[in-house]
């Protein structure tokens, strides 16, 4: 019998571009597949796998670092290996890069990993429309993530105008002229465009030694808070709308307010100016707040005291009218 040979597709882009979200789209839209899913965040939790954990129950956690570098190509193998056997029942893969990984390292890495059973498909760069400007100021690497791609997702056009978007893919055409490009809002694409394509190549340049070299991530700071105690929705809105630094470029994760959010489950994202809270269901989960925020040079005991301040010391008052509003914060 012929070896089955599983595709692999790499979703890369910047911090709070829109991975995750196209991510459970792919998986909503899974076209039949059965699809297994490694997701590599930064941080010591793993907000993002949390926020996929509906969607699959074939994934994999790599926490506390970014696959280009403190996971090593014997890592990554380990958990390609947990997918690509004989007889595995999945039909494809789907690797959600750091935020802050390295897009030559990170490709040379996944080219490295490739087995016998497995063909890296493509890698997807996804780019947020309203801060790509910025995050190419701070530093190369949305330039270098379309540099390596094979297509790039171009989200969030709803929140500029047409012309920037048009402005956005004259960029790309000139970094890479054979990506191919997708608009959307909200990371919704038909998925059969974007995968098992076979269209991945050798992009131009060696990447350096992973260790031999700075990475991204040497620059940012991360901090993570959590509790089982339900926080107050007026303290929390405070927080998130006052005291959360300007250093503070991305932030996310699971908010628990107990009876005061009617009992939901509450999913914080923060990006840039950008604030969001959007509300489901526990399921069978026992309600706990995860925060994830990462920056630089940030105050990490400051802010860290702060949103422990957001703890409900009255969680049994409850006010049915009380609503929590994250309007665009002041930067």
């Amino acid at each position: 019998m012929a070896r089955r040979i599983i595709p692999i597709t790499a979703l890369t882009g910047f911090l709070g571009s829109g991975k995750t979200t196209l991510l459970n789209y792919i998986l909503e839209h899974n076209q039949g597949l059965k699809i297994g899913v490694v997701v590599n965040d930064y941080g010591d939790i793993n907000i993002d796998s949390q926020l996929v954990a509906d969607q699959t129950d074939t994934m994999l956690e790599l926490t506390n670092g970014c696959m280009c570098c403190s996971m090593d190509s014997l890592d990554l193998d380990e958990a390609i290996g947990q997918f690509a056997y004989p007889g595995s029942p999945i039909d494809y893969i789907i690797i959600e890069a750091s935020g802050l990984a390295e897009p030559a390292d990170l490709a040379a890495t996944l080219r490295d990993a490739m087995s016998g059973t497995t063909r890296l498909d493509s890698i997807v760069a996804v780019l947020d429309a309203a801060n790509l400007e910025h995050n190419a100021e701070t530093h190369a690497t949305g330039l270098q993530q379309i540099e390596y791609s094979d297509f790039v997702v171009i989200n969030k056009t709803d929140l500029v105008p047409p012309e920037k978007v048009e402005q956005i893919e004259a960029l790309i055409k000139g970094v890479n002229e054979r990506a191919r490009i997708f608009t959307t809002v909200k990371a919704e694409l038909d998925v059969r465009l974007i995968l098992d394509q076979d269209i991945h190549e050798s992009t131009p340049g060696t990447a350096t030694d992973h260790h031999d070299h700075q990475h991204l991530h040497d620059n940012y700071t991360t901090m993570s808070f959590s509790t089982d105690k339900p926080l107050d929705p007026a303290a929390f809105q405070q927080f998130a709308n006052e005291q959360i630094p300007a250093d503070v470029y991305r932030a996310k994760g699971i908010v628990n307010l107990g009876n005061k959010g009617h009992r939901r489950k509450y999913v914080f994202h923060l990006v840039g100016k950008r604030a969001e809270l959007t509300w489901t269901d526990w399921g069978t989960e026992t309600p706990r707040t995860e925060l994830v925020f990462i920056g630089k040079d940030f105050d990490q005991k400051q802010l860290h005291a702060q949103a422990e301040s957001c703890i409900d010391q009255q969680p049994n008052a409850v006010d049915p009218e009380q609503q929590v509003v994250l309007p665009r914060r002041e930067r």
